[in-house]
């Protein structure tokens, strides 16, 4: 009776487990079917995701977002001051705060995490080798060569409400020997946060690779030429390869020249959008009407500038003159070039306003001033009269002493869209100081300050000797009533109208660094969230006496009423 029981059991047992695997067989062609199905839906189910993106941003009424970079560093010094090594990076900062962009947010977080990592590991291997290596040890002590560094900075190629895509260029240089240079890119889509991988962006590598090369066989001869066997070169390096997206198309990049030889400005080659057909995923190739395209070193576009339906490479051209410190700097579109503006450098940005193409010229001048060009590409005319003192604002900036190491820090904007970008200039009130606005671009293409109340962005503090008899105003300039500054108060310079007052507010001395002596006093910000502020403001009315370089506030000299003043220039 026991063996039948068992006997029972054990076919229970068997039948239990046919059943179960008939089961999971039907499951897993089920599930083989399925995925078939899913492979061949793919296509539908990415133009499902893209409409809920796009709904997903109309919905919540998602505007541009403007990028900030931060530029981080810090120099090493030993007991006689020589530099031993220096390292600089680069992180990304949203302008915008609101819940739009939690997403987008939430992915400069986790990717500045990623940055840090990598700087303090290129920042244990530059103090190894520089700390090792003879050679390092011998340029730093006999001067000779660079300091040893790692170099990390970054470039905003395009950010809009589809993408944003950064380029970083990087420079090693371990031993002062001399520097080796990288290039790398992160894309993220706008929406979402995603970090897009090439494949995001590009539905077809072979097509995509297939028209790089045809365009670099077409650039051979010409002054924007890209040699077809760097392409091979690119291809290999599989989803580490550098690209960026911008409005009118994907570029690709290449560290080297045909020699292997490492380059600074690497070379740049665009496939548009417009040259293949399904080939780009339709959410990225969406561009606002008006924009804007960075033409970094050796990067050129191919435009359709009088919408003929031909495209040709737009450009900036710098000649070097022999015995000149200057260089003749122009721009080239085709066959046409403008006339040539004299300067040490300059950063162009290609601009579409009014379906019509321009040219921004930021050119950079020997005693730091910077001026702004417009040059509109159907006539090409450039006037060397006709341009802005006017330069990308950059804020936050500090030079800080600890020990043996220099910490330095600064905050700055970028131009990326069309409406316009926020300015600085300097200003010459109760010290040399840096002011900044937004400035717009009009139809036209012309640029002008909004308004004429400037925020400064410098850091620097004064300090009340006496009592100063002022006007108190509200956060937009708005008298409210007569009021005083009290003697001994430390005093931020908050706005001006670069004509004819300067608005502070008091501070606490816990918020400055006084880097003077004895006899001359320098005091400096030391928490940038001090200029967060919404509350009352202190009037100074200023007059200027140009003939004499004097400043005079309520008929008295400004060293009578301030000290800490620093002036430059």
């Amino acid at each position: 009776m026991k063996a039948k029981k068992q006997l029972l059991l054990v076919l229970f047992l068997l039948l239990s487990f046919v059943f179960l695997s008939c089961a999971k067989a039907e499951k897993e062609a089920g599930g083989t079917d399925k995925r078939g199905a899913e492979s061949g839906d793919s296509q539908e189910k990415q133009k499902d995701s893209r409409e809920e993106k796009e709904a997903q941003a109309k919905s919540i009424d998602m505007g541009m977002p403007h990028i900030l970079l931060e530029e981080i560093g810090e120099r090493h010094t030993d007991a006689n001051y020589h530099y031993l090594y220096s390292i600089d990076s680069t992180k990304l900062q949203l302008k915008e705060e609101g819940a739009e962009f939690n997403a987008l947010r939430k992915a400069f977080e986790d990717y500045n995490k990623e940055v840090e990592e990598l700087y303090q590991k290129d920042f244990a291997e530059l103090v190894n080798i520089a700390n090792t290596s003879e050679e390092a040890k011998r340029n730093v002590a006999n001067y000779l060569g660079n300091t040893p560094e790692v170099k990390t900075n970054s470039d905003v190629i395009r950010a809009d409400k589809s993408i944003v895509s950064i380029l970083n260029s990087k420079s090693i240089d371990y031993t002062g020997g001399g520097s080796e240079y990288q290039h790398y890119s992160v894309n993220f889509d706008s929406v979402s946060g995603k970090r897009l991988a090439f494949s995001d962006v590009v539905k077809d590598r072979d097509s995509f690779f297939a028209l790089a090369e045809k365009r670099a066989q077409e650039s051979a001869g010409t002054a924007v030429e890209f040699p077809p066997a760097l392409i091979q070169d690119i291809k290999e390096k599989g989803d580490a390869l550098t690209w960026t997206v911008n409005a009118e198309g994907v570029s690709i990049y290449s560290d080297i020249d045909l020699t292997g030889r490492s380059l600074k400005s690497p070379k740049v080659l665009t496939v548009y959008f417009d040259e293949g057909e399904n080939l780009f995923v339709e959410e990225y190739t969406k561009k606002e009407e008006d924009y804007v395209i960075p033409l970094f070193d050796n990067m050129y576009l191919d435009v359709d500038v009088d919408g003929s339906g031909k495209r040709e490479p737009v450009y900036l051209k710098k000649q070097e003159e022999e015995g000149m410190f200057y260089l003749d700097i122009s721009v080239v579109s085709g066959s046409r070039e403008s006339g040539a503006v004299e300067g040490i450098d300059g950063t162009p940005y290609l601009l579409k306003k009014s379906g019509k193409y321009y040219i921004y010229l930021f050119k950079y001048e020997e005693d730091g001033v910077t001026l702004l060009y417009r040059i509109d590409l159907s006539t090409m005319e450039l006037k060397p009269e006709e341009n802005w003192s006017v330069d990308l604002s950059a804020r936050e900036y500090y030079f800080k002493n600890v020990g043996n190491i220099e910490y330095t820090h600064l905050l700055k904007e970028n131009f990326t869209d069309a409406k316009g970008f926020c300015g600085a200039e300097d200003n010459g009130f109760l010290s040399t100081n840096t002011v900044e606005i937004d400035w717009l671009i009009d139809a036209e293409a012309y640029p002008k300050p909004d308004g004429n109340r400037y925020k400064i962005s410098s850091n620097h503090v004064i300090q009340a000797i006496q009592d100063v008899p002022v006007q108190e105003v509200d956060v937009n300039g708005n008298v409210l009533k007569e009021g005083t500054i009290p003697a001994g108060s430390y005093l931020l310079l908050m706005y001006t109208d670069n004509a004819s007052y300067m608005d502070m507010r008091i501070i606490d001395e816990k918020y400055i660094d006084n880097e003077g002596n004895e006899d001359f006093s320098i005091f400096n910000l030391n928490d940038f969230s001090q200029f967060q502020y919404n509350g009352t403001c202190y009037r100074v009315p200023v007059e200027r006496d140009t003939q004499n370089w004097t400043l005079y506030i309520n008929g008295k000299d400004e060293n009578e009423l301030f000290r800490g003043m620093l002036y430059v220039g």
